[in-house]
């Protein structure tokens, strides 16, 4: 398969999903039940390590194009958990980064392509990031994980961390963290 980052060039939202087949697919024949993607991070820094597993910068693009390898992951009966909520944009100091991002930036910018994911595609498992946003890390931050993820959008499944992304048990569990 093709980088992520080529395959949303084609802005061909049934290569997506056939993309989605394949990796539901193998990952099945694997012995696998959840796939750790797709990645669906904007593109703000051209040096992250991680731009090329994800779709790129238009945050419309990487919603549609993520949703729809989602909905291929999915109809293999393996579970796809988007990442990284939210604004894990860049590879330096990302275990300890405080991304002060206001709430217009936020909604139009670094929400939109995870709320495609859980309202467009029900994805089923969301991995929350290592970055702080406006002071409060993700895997504990209540606005991003209960009040617009669980709340606003009404997503079902279960929040996981990314490895290390726990700084706390408490503060993390009553964000609406499930499963470290």
């Amino acid at each position: 398969l093709p980088a992520p980052i080529s395959l949303a060039a084609t802005w061909d939202t049934s290569a997506a999903q056939s993309y989605g087949v394949i990796v539901g697919s193998e990952s099945r024949d694997l012995g696998n039940s959840l796939v750790e993607g797709p990645d669906i991070n904007i593109a703000r820094v051209p040096q992250n390590g991680r731009t090329f597993e994800a779709f790129g910068e238009d945050p419309y693009l990487v919603g549609q194009i993520g949703a729809a390898e989602i909905e291929g992951i999915q109809s293999q009966h393996i579970i796809a958990d988007v990442k990284h909520y939210d604004a894990n944009n860049q590879e330096q100091d990302r275990f300890t980064i405080n991304e002060i991002i206001d709430e217009r930036t936020l909604h139009e910018i670094y929400l939109p392509a995870f709320e495609a994911a859980v309202r467009e595609a029900h994805v089923a498992a969301v991995m929350c990031a290592y970055p702080q946003i406006n002071g409060t890390y993700n895997c504990e931050n209540d606005p991003l994980m209960n009040q617009i993820l669980k709340g606003d959008w009404g997503f079902q499944g279960f929040v996981t961390s990314d490895f290390g992304a726990t700084r706390s048990t408490v503060a993390s569990a009553l964000a609406g963290m499930d499963l470290e």
